[in-house]
């Protein structure tokens, strides 16, 4: 499971990559299906859900951290949608982006 290992660690290295399913059983040289199966059973998430995890967790730094727009954000963490970004935040967060980013219980 040692290359299972470095592929989460390069997904929450990396969450602006476009990760795919079917990319990331490439890169291990075994199905869709298989890899779905594994990380499930080893990490207790799913691959995707651990990328959206990943990415929610960049946007949350950038957010508190950093000077960037909400958009710039967006592309820092790999989203091409706006929506679809704000619709992951708001369910892994409760918040919105810029609620979270004006909270004064997050910092």
């Amino acid at each position: 499971y040692k290359n299972l290992n470095e592929l989460k660690m390069e997904i929450y290295y990396n969450p602006n990559k476009e990760w795919t399913v079917a990319k990331m059983a490439e890169r291990l040289n075994i199905s869709a299906g298989y890899l779905e199966d594994i990380y499930k059973n080893t990490f207790g998430i799913t691959c995707i859900d651990d990328v959206i995890n990943s990415r929610i967790n960049l946007a949350k730094k950038y957010l508190l951290y950093d000077h960037y727009t909400i958009a710039e954000i967006v592309t820092l963490c790999g989203y091409r949608n706006m929506e679809h970004f704000f619709r992951q935040f708001k369910k892994i967060t409760g918040v919105t982006p810029k609620c979270f980013r004006n909270s004064p219980n997050q910092k």
